[in-house]
């Protein structure tokens, strides 16, 4: 049997819970979620995160949590 996808959906840091490894993330539709930052993932541009825009994969069997893939600044 194929492995799903992730779903990959874009939100912002509202909370910081554990420096620099986990992240409460809101949706544009107001859904939140926990999202973890892996150790070899992207390291976060500021010391507080809270409030910059990020890039979430979620599991297909468990929305209510995700890892952070990518951040994303003004620029982007």
């Amino acid at each position: 049997m194929a492995e799903r996808p992730p779903i990959r959906a874009q939100g912002r840091i509202t909370e910081t819970h554990e420096a620099a490894r986990l992240y409460e993330v809101e949706m544009s539709n107001g859904y939140r979620a926990y999202a973890i930052l892996e150790k070899k993932g992207p390291k976060p541009p500021l010391d507080d995160p809270s409030g910059i825009s990020v890039t979430v994969d979620f599991s297909p069997y468990d929305m209510s949590r995700c890892r952070v893939i990518a951040w994303l600044t003004a620029a982007n």
